[in-house]
């Protein structure tokens, strides 16, 4: 019954009928949890994968156990992709800006208070987890001009996050960064640059984050270890 109570069916209903053609809104793919806002839905959703089921992206619910019920915000006026499961958690802001594209993953799971503002493009790969607080930017939000030369510098640059990352809390993730498969990022670190040259199972840490360890590897919970 608690769990029933969770769900915002408002939001559910609206954001399901809105967003998506008929064939996809009456499944319901799309399950929304405590307080939602929706600032701007002007954009466009994708959801591109084989099997459409009820439920199947949350948003607001994850960590929700954790934390106080703050308020999940979505302002979204370009195009957000899913392929496949998705979750959002509680309290999180999702903003795409016009002409921006966010993309994410099978089973990317963004946690609680984490922020996502793009400008350009952020993409997600498959089975990625970032904890709470995170926040994962593709723009630096103002111009800056050399002084000298009076040329503005690029204010954004894409983001591109390769499947199997794990985040830890309170991670920034700034324009430009990229990543290879199978990196855990230290709790605290400040991403913003291009680390798809280190090798799997690697380990970053720090501001800016750098190499800390090798052959490290996170045990994703809903993934046996035989597959990993």
């Amino acid at each position: 019954m608690t769990k029933l109570f969770a769900h915002n069916w408002w939001a559910i209903l609206y954001f399901n009928f809105k967003m998506l053609p008929f064939a996809q809104a009456i499944k319901l793919p799309f399950d929304f949890y405590y307080k939602i806002r929706f600032v701007n839905i002007s954009g466009k959703i994708n959801i591109n994968t084989r099997t459409l089921r009820r439920g199947m992206i949350k948003i607001g619910g994850r960590g929700s156990e954790m934390f106080s019920k703050h308020q999940t915000i979505l302002d979204i006026k370009g195009l957000v992709v899913f392929n496949g499961t998705a979750e959002i958690g509680h309290g999180a802001l999702l903003r795409v800006e016009k002409n921006a594209k966010v993309s994410f993953g099978h089973n990317s799971r963004i946690g609680a208070l984490s922020k996502i503002f793009s400008e350009n493009e952020i993409w997600f790969g498959d089975e990625l987890d970032f904890s709470w607080e995170c926040q994962i930017f593709d723009t630096n939000f103002h111009d800056l001009k050399e002084v000298n030369s009076g040329l503005l510098t690029n204010k954004t640059e894409k983001v591109f996050i390769a499947s199997y990352n794990w985040f830890g809390n309170r991670v920034s993730v700034m324009k430009g960064t990229k990543t290879n498969e199978y990196l855990t990022v230290a709790a605290n670190s400040l991403c913003n640059k291009d680390y798809s040259a280190l090798a799997p199972y690697s380990v970053i840490a720090g501001s800016p984050a750098k190499l800390v360890a090798k052959d490290k590897m996170r045990i994703f919970e809903n993934i046996s270890r035989n597959e990993q």
